[in-house]
């Protein structure tokens, strides 16, 4: 595992995780930013770096490494800068877009905010590495197709 590209995959996975935060307050938008924090964000971040020459993934060892990485620092960098959202739309405009996280988010001390982020987070790191794992076997079986059709002088 090289630096420069764990460097380049938490720096990428926390610039996605500020874009879900920013509309997850949005009534139901806030729904499918959830869903893509949880389940489609190591495939986008991947695929953006191997499109722009910054990743090669070896192995499904690798992809599923990725994978966890991008799905906890994408979900920090959401978890905090929703929380920080709410207070905002809570204390300045009166405004809950969810009464139960608003209410949890205002109310609860810091320490089970911060064990809660953890929790949340390892979930999304396995539900990550499971959607790295595929992104890998997706990728992988589009190289052989493009490979055999190269071979018979298709391409």
């Amino acid at each position: 595992m090289d630096k420069f590209v764990i460097k380049n995959l938490i720096v990428v996975s926390l610039l996605l995780g500020c874009i879900f935060a920013l509309f997850a307050p949005i009534p139901y938008v806030g729904m499918l930013a959830l869903f893509g924090n949880m389940l489609f964000a190591a495939p986008i971040v991947m695929l953006y770096l191997i499109m722009d020459g910054k990743l090669e993934i070896n192995s499904a060892k690798d992809s599923i490494i990725y994978g966890a990485i991008c799905g906890f620092s994408t979900n920090l960098t959401f978890s905090g800068i929703f929380s920080i959202i709410l207070i905002i739309m809570l204390s300045i405009f009166n405004i809950a877009s969810n009464f139960f996280l608003s209410a949890v988010v205002v109310n609860a001390p810091l320490w089970l905010l911060l064990i809660c982020i953890i929790f949340i987070g390892t979930l999304c790191a396995t539900l990550n590495a499971f959607s790295g794992f595929a992104t890998y076997y997706v990728i992988e079986f589009i190289r052989d197709v493009y490979e055999r059709k190269s071979k018979n002088g298709r391409i």
